[in-house]
């Protein structure tokens, strides 16, 4: 504002001698310096990009930008789990053994007993500085945040609760359901495991340490394998209160945690089993509690010179945990093939990854828990942030005028910036900018001296006519916000970039999927079927006389069992089966009922295949509709396969 007044001041005559020097001045400047077509240049280069841009509009290639982006962010997340699996890292399991109890658990501002439950954490980085933490991160995903084992259920209010019940938590509910049962699962006969947790073996920079403390047997790509004995990972049991608040990370209500590095779980190769003393939350110590017989402790002798006997003290009541844990480093797929175990890897690898991501989205982004310091903040950065917002979006509506987001109004710029260039072109630009120049000194000249009215000044009352006018706004204005902004198109080709980020994604499950069905699964048939249920009371409707439907599911046949999911999806992202059959005993394929071959059209009869064999509970049969022949065929062939070599063992 201060620059235009300035100028404005300038060509204004307010002062005769500045004005007319300054005349003087730019009328020498253009006559003196030779800029005969120069103005040109510009001008045809913008119109030749604009050209340029509604060819790609012409083309449909406009909304690339917008809808390309969910794409180019689906690869750029897979190359970045990609980037964890260019080595093979052997699997070690964590178990936490028999129930867990505590001791003295009182709250901390009144004493007194309450109801807690205990969260059981596997923390990748507990024992890494800052600078060893972001070195580790951008080659390790996983290691991204701290990942949740288990917890357990609440045994009541109580300061010296015992809790027997363990639930598993949905990323290790996750890893169960997308590897087979008996590769990673199996407990030992000896140990009662409560929970089982698959931990990869930890990788860093080819360089970042000492040889005896990598494992040289692998390297590849700037990244070597670190022995478990080496790992800054830590196994965390954190108490906390069960209450509504504590189930959120912003509020403060966990009374405690004991930490177990598991660089000394696996140099040991022993469970580890006491009581621990709970230490404040992100401590790294680890300070083993009192036996619990003890109770008393006796006082240090005074000294002799006075007359005084030992005392007994009690001891003091610092809240306790027992717990009993053991972790069994590269124990787990030592007897399968090594497609099996690099597979298995991958697939935890893979799940582990897209926890850290997703909880690093998730991430609270506020400062502190507490809501004045949120309304606070609020409150001064709400005005600027407007502003910021208010100029950003005028420059993005400057430049969309010019990219054909508002063909209308990009076109009629075209015109004008086209007839402009021409005029550029055969007049000299010198020419025109002395012109263009003295018009203003003319302009403000004639205001100044030349008109006899510009000394009075009338007031009139605003008619109805104008009032409307200025109601309705200026037209330029008007024209120039409709123009959209970047954040406009975004919500107008969202759907459209949805649909293609569906797509890409599709083709790296599917290329997944196949691996993990060959190489993990060893899969001897596959494919997506429908599944004869019964319908609801509700569902079911008058004018059928079907009492159940077909629904889609995906099956496959692995070993001595056939498992179906709802669909591909469910069974990419770990999702638990609707059900599976082993082939025992008495088990196979089985014919139609005279009840089914009524019910079925003629269309259907020739592509179901109905499967018998033991469920979960009792001997359960599914009747299954295949898509074509072949894939009857197939199915039928393996299911005979399966059952017979069952029948055979």
């Amino acid at each position: 504002q201060k620059l235009v007044s300035s100028y404005m001041y300038v060509v204004s005559w307010e002062n005769p001698k500045i004005t007319g020097a300054s005349m003087i001045i730019y009328v020498v400047l253009v006559l003196r310096y030779n800029l005969e077509y120069l103005g040109a240049l510009p001008i045809g280069s913008l119109v030749l990009y604009m050209i340029y841009l509604a060819y790609l509009r012409v083309n449909d290639h406009f909304k690339d930008r917008w809808t390309l982006k969910e794409k180019e962010a689906l690869v750029k997340s897979e190359k970045k789990i990609e980037t964890n699996q260019t080595i093979s890292r052997p699997v070690g399991c964590l178990k936490i053994l028999g129930d867990l109890q505590g001791k003295h658990l009182r709250s901390r501002e009144l004493g007194l007993p309450g109801s807690y439950y205990v969260s059981v954490l596997y923390d990748p980085l507990r024992y890494a500085d800052e600078n060893m933490k972001s070195s580790l991160v951008k080659i390790d995903t996983l290691s991204g945040c701290t990942h949740e084992v288990g917890a357990t259920v609440s045994s009541g209010i109580t300061s010296n609760p015992i809790w027997t019940h363990v639930q598993e938590s949905p990323e290790l509910m996750r890893l169960k359901h997308v590897l087979p049962d008996d590769r990673l699962w199996r407990h030992d006969k000896e140990v009662d495991a409560s929970l089982s947790y698959p931990i990869l073996q930890p990788i860093t920079e080819d360089g970042g340490l000492s040889h005896e403390e990598v494992d040289g047997s692998q390297r590849t790509d700037g990244v070597q394998l670190m022995p478990f004995e080496s790992s800054f990972g830590a196994v965390v049991f954190q108490v906390r209160f069960s209450d509504v608040l504590g189930s959120f990370q912003m509020f403060d209500n966990v009374l405690g945690e004991v930490v177990i590095p598991l660089a000394k779980l696996a140099g040991s190769g022993r469970a580890v089993e006491g009581w621990f003393r709970l230490l404040g939350v992100g401590t790294k110590d680890t300070v083993p509690g009192e036996s619990p017989d003890d109770t008393t402790v006796k006082s240090v002798a005074m000294s002799e010179d006075k007359d005084t006997k030992d005392d007994v003290i009690p001891a003091a009541d610092f809240p306790k945990l027992y717990l009993r844990v053991k972790f069994s480093p590269n124990g787990i797929l030592c007897n399968d093939t090594y497609q099996s175990d690099m597979e298995s890897s991958k697939v935890v690898c893979e799940e582990l990854s897209r926890t850290a991501s997703v909880a690093q989205d998730n991430s609270v982004g506020v400062i502190g828990s507490s809501l004045n310091t949120i309304n606070t903040v609020r409150t001064l950065g709400g005005k600027l942030q407007n502003q910021i917002s208010f100029v950003v979006d005028m420059l993005e509506r400057v430049r969309n005028a010019f990219n054909f987001s508002n063909p209308r109004i990009t076109v009629f710029i075209l015109l004008g910036l086209t007839l402009l260039w021409i005029v550029l072109a055969l007049i000299p630009t010198r020419i025109v900018i002395l012109f263009a120049g003295l018009a203003q000194f003319g302009a403000t000249f004639y205001t100044k001296f030349g008109s006899p009215h510009t000394k009075k000044t009338i007031r009139k009352e605003p008619s109805e006519e104008v009032l409307d006018s200025a109601n309705k706004g200026n037209p330029i204005e008007n024209l120039f916000l409709s123009i959209p902004t970047d954040e406009d198109l975004r919500r107008t080709y969202f759907w459209e970039a949805r649909r293609l980020g569906e797509k890409e994604r599709e083709k790296f499950a599917m290329a997944k999927r196949q691996t993990r069905l060959e190489k993990l699964w060893k899969a001897k048939w596959h494919g997506a079927l429908e599944l004869k249920e019964k319908k609801s009371e509700q569902a079911t409707s008058l004018s059928s006389s079907r009492k159940w439907s077909w629904e889609t599911a995906f099956g496959l046949i692995e070993g001595h069992r056939f498992i179906w999911w709802r669909s591909e999806k469910h069974f990419d992202t770990g999702e638990a089966p609707l059900g599976q059959i082993f082939f025992a005993g008495h088990s196979g394929l089985a014919g139609l009922s005279p009840l089914e071959l009524r019910e079925l059209s003629m269309e259907e009869i020739p592509f179901v295949v109905s499967i018998f064999g033991r469920g979960s509970q009792m001997q359960q049969k599914i009747t299954l509709l295949a898509p074509s022949s072949d894939i009857k065929d197939s199915l039928e062939n393996a299911v005979l396969a399966a059952s017979m070599d069952a029948k055979a063992d």
